[in-house]
């Protein structure tokens, strides 16, 4: 079982508890990389925001992105790890 290790947008590493991630994507530069995924924060109008998950295309599977509205964090948060502990 590795661990994953995860960099914000300024390439500096971010722990990898989902408290870790929440900080960095909520209050951080809103953006977390891990191998072959990302987990990012995108404004879907004036007030909401959508919490994103994108895994990149490999011969084993066409590029997905899941979104989720802020409050569901921890499934997002959930997705990113087990799809960067896939790659």
């Amino acid at each position: 079982h590795r661990v994953s290790v995860f960099i914000n947008k300024n390439g500096l590493t971010v722990g990898n508890s989902s408290r870790d991630l929440f900080e960095e994507v909520m209050r951080g530069t809103g953006f977390v990389m891990g191998r072959n995924s990302s987990l990012y924060i995108e404004n879907a109008g004036l007030h909401d925001k959508l919490i994103v998950v994108t895994r990149e295309a490999d011969s084993r599977s066409p590029l997905r992105t899941e979104k989720f509205p802020a409050n569901q964090f921890q499934k997002a948060a959930d997705l990113f790890a087990c799809w960067c502990a896939e790659g």
